[in-house]
């Protein structure tokens, strides 16, 4: 029994590792893509570290909707309020990271 939770535990462990280095990258990869989108919400999120238990760190999303999907972004603070919902443009964008929104 303990052989089976242990190898289990490995293989999650692998799992975890290998999701976060394919999320890392795709982004790096992920083609440029430009789309006509609006600015559907915008919203900050408080995260906790769970290491550190105190520490608080502000994240600040905005979502775009486009005529096939909604797209979710964390932009940095001091664009944020850059970012006015109903406006529309063109959003160019790669991966998960906004390269320009006119």
């Amino acid at each position: 029994m303990s052989v089976f939770i242990s190898i289990l535990s490995i293989l999650l462990f692998a799992l975890c590792w290998f999701m976060i280095i394919k999320k890392l990258v795709w982004s790096k990869y992920a083609p440029v893509k430009t789309v006509k989108a609006e600015v559907f919400d915008k919203y900050k999120t408080d995260t906790v570290s769970r290491i550190q238990g105190t520490f608080k760190r502000e994240r600040y999303i905005v979502v775009f909707a486009t005529k096939d999907k909604k797209l979710s972004f964390n932009v940095p603070e001091f664009s944020y309020g850059n970012y006015k919902i109903k406006d529309k443009g063109t959003l160019k964008y790669k991966g998960n990271q906004i390269i320009s929104f006119r």
